[in-house]
């Protein structure tokens, strides 16, 4: 009988444990998706020279002072040297290739291959190596902050429908994950443009303006703890 008594507390126990345990909460996820494009233009075009000097008795730190001068003769810009080696040919003679870049505005282009060829001297050549008319990094990270702002405006709105349709349920937002790129296939005539756009160019027109297309795509996902009914 003492055995059976203890049983049945042990069972009384359990049963007001279990009273206790509040209902299981279940979430519930909605997940979207929204796009949005924007040009992003520029003025400016990234400049890139080649020079192959011949060293005498000049130092390198002259070497360097003549160079940069000589490439703000070319085009007025800030002048980046993203190479410079140094060499010996077989005869002895000390050689320094240079590749440097900046970005001009295009109305400095239209003489930019004649001037390249009247500061270069025997023993120092300079030459266009290319002309990109593409965004500089600056503009395409503008454009991508109002592009976010766009996506924040539009998930929010989202958001808002979809709580007046679940009007029992409060979804807030869960995720957020932003992507670049146009998945779609791009036409011919926008391919031939890309590649207009970063083709070396005898001269440019001081008025033109080049644009690149950008396209962010955010995934959202909305989620709600809904309480589980008994």
């Amino acid at each position: 009988m003492k055995k059976i008594a203890g049983m049945l507390a042990v069972f009384v126990m359990n049963i007001g444990f279990a009273a206790d345990i509040p209902p299981e909460k279940i979430l519930d996820k909605i997940a979207f998706q929204i796009s949005g494009k924007q040009w992003v233009s520029t003025k400016t075009a990234l400049l890139a020279i080649n020079v192959n000097a011949t060293l005498t008795n000049v130092d390198l730190v002259k070497a360097r002072a003549d160079i940069m001068g000589r490439l703000n003769e070319i085009a007025k810009g800030e002048w980046h040297l993203i190479q410079f080696e140094r060499s010996q040919d077989n005869s002895g003679l000390e050689k320094l290739h240079v590749q440097a870049q900046a970005r001009v505005e295009q109305g400095s282009l239209t003489n930019v291959y004649q001037h390249a060829k009247a500061v270069s001297k025997p023993g120092a050549n300079y030459a266009v190596g290319s002309i990109e008319f593409k965004p500089s990094l600056s503009e395409v990270q503008q454009v991508r902050a109002q592009l976010r702002e766009q996506l924040y405006q539009q998930a929010r709105e989202e958001m808002t429908r979809i709580n007046k349709v679940y009007s029992g349920q409060n979804f807030s937002l869960n995720s957020l994950v932003f992507t670049e790129g146009d998945e779609a296939p791009k036409p011919k005539a926008y391919q031939a443009r890309e590649m207009l756009n970063t083709m070396a160019m005898p001269a440019a027109t001081a008025a033109l303006t080049v644009s690149n297309e950008l396209v962010m795509t955010a995934l959202v996902q909305a989620a709600s703890n809904r309480q589980q009914e008994n």
